[in-house]
């Protein structure tokens, strides 16, 4: 007779719980460390895939999903996130935020998360657009990453547009009642620590579901404190960005220039519009109103200042020196109205200097002729006249003046050639005509 065997069938139950344990750890809750910039994505978001696609495992017997799903669950804690009426391009303040999709359906379809944060826009608020709901999935690992990144200042931004009064964004975080048998009072800390430690300014937080009422209410008092308290150590701040962006800027490294006074910017900006605001007025009083508005409109000079210099490298660029062109004249628009904007709002009773307003006209001109605006020439010309007014002595002003009459007068003497051609065109037509005539009237007369 024959000895062989036939193969048993794996008991996979018949291991340790353990050793079972290990192989979920490694087919379920294995994620790669580097991340993805998906095309699906916003810039700011950058996907995080798992090691192993093991879904498949799900499938095996009821038993196995039961435990399997148990396991997963608690062991990647996932976080769903919901945002209503909010622009996500602005939400974040930097990239490489984690998340594991963006798919509304599939984020809609799963009820593993732990843990649902929503942000919406207040439905009073006034908004140009009508933003989508846009959902997002991620790992309670990288939580702190995204309550970092949040700037939930700059998307209530227009929402904001004066500061003696400030809508904030709302907010409610939803424990899954569905899983509350994982909720012990560490796992909760653990999920509402990222939020409690860096998030500000957000005074209308709800919590509910399966959680601690003690440590709610103690994380809703943290983030409805301001941002921003100290008025001097907030200018400071700024005004560091200010200055180390003058640094690089004379060592030549341009491009780190413009990040540095586009970080600072976005910090005033980001305070500017904020709850933190009225407390800060309040305590800095009218100081505090003046500089914010001097370094509001130091900023965008600097930016308009970058953008030309940039538009100098790609002259033969025309579409990027066009765009630039367009940013930069947005940026000195702003300067124009600084001292008006916070006089209005602010009660501010900052101007600009003679120097400012200087540099300001020079930055105007300097930009209209890089952009080959010739319908704009004339007023180049009258803006650098009056800069170069106000600074006489300033050198730049000066060489910019002389390019700006250069640049006029050689295209007054382009519309002169023109005129001309058009002018000799016109009589060589009429000498053929009365050629052709005097033709015809001789051969009748023959």
């Amino acid at each position: 007779m024959s000895s062989f065997q036939p193969a048993q069938p794996f008991r996979f139950f018949d291991l340790p719980g353990e050793i079972r344990n290990n192989i979920y750890d490694l087919l379920l809750c294995s994620w790669n460390n580097e991340l993805e910039q998906a095309p699906d994505m916003i810039s700011k978001l950058s996907r995080r895939r798992p090691a192993y696609a093991s879904t498949a495992l799900f499938h095996t017997n009821k038993q196995i999903y039961a435990e399997a799903s148990d396991y997963m669950i608690k062991r990647n804690q996932f976080v769903r996130i919901t945002c209503r009426g909010l622009d996500v391009r602005k939400l974040f303040l930097a990239e490489g935020v984690p998340v594991i999709t963006t798919d509304a359906r599939k984020v809609s379809l799963f009820n593993g998360y732990v843990m649902h944060m929503t942000l919406s826009k207040p439905a009073f608020s006034p908004s140009a657009f009508q933003f989508a709901e846009f959902e997002m999935m991620m790992l309670r690992a990288d939580l702190p990453v995204l309550c970092a990144q949040l700037d939930v200042e700059s998307v209530m931004a227009d929402a904001n547009s004066t500061t003696s009064e400030h809508a904030s964004i709302h907010a409610s975080i939803r424990f899954n009642c569905a899983h509350s048998r994982f909720f012990t009072t560490k796992v909760q800390e653990r999920l509402l620590n990222p939020v409690a430690t860096l998030l500000r300014g957000i005074p209308n937080l709800s919590i509910s579901g399966p959680v601690d009422t003690t440590l709610a209410e103690a994380v809703k008092h943290e983030i409805a404190g301001p941002r921003w308290t100290d008025p001097d150590a907030t200018l400071e701040e700024i005004g560091m960005g200010v200055d180390v962006g003058k640094r690089q800027w004379q060592q030549d490294n341009i491009y780190a220039a413009a990040e540095s006074w586009a970080y600072a910017m976005r910090t005033l900006e980001r305070m500017r519009h904020s709850s933190s605001w009225i407390g800060l007025h309040k305590v800095g009083g009218e100081k505090f109103v003046n500089k914010t508005a001097d370094l509001h409109f130091t900023l965008n000079l600097l930016h308009a200042q970058f953008l030309q210099a940039d538009m100098s490298r790609h002259q033969v660029q025309g579409p990027l020196v066009q765009r630039n062109g367009r940013i930069a004249l947005h940026h000195l628009h702003k300067c124009e109205t600084a001292s008006a904007r916070f006089a209005q709002h602010a009660a501010a009773t900052w101007t600009p200097s003679n120097q400012q307003t200087a540099k300001m006209l020079f930055r105007h001109a300097r930009c209209l002729r890089l952009m080959k605006d010739s319908a704009s020439r004339v007023k180049a010309v009258t803006l650098i006249e009056e800069a170069a007014a106000l600074a006489p002595t300033d050198l730049a002003i000066r060489d910019e003046k002389d390019l700006v009459f250069m640049w006029n007068a050689e295209l007054e003497e382009l519309q002169r050639s023109v005129a001309e051609r058009v002018s000799e065109s016109a009589t060589a037509e009429r000498s053929s005509v009365w050629t052709v005539v005097i033709s015809v009237f001789a051969q009748l007369a023959s």
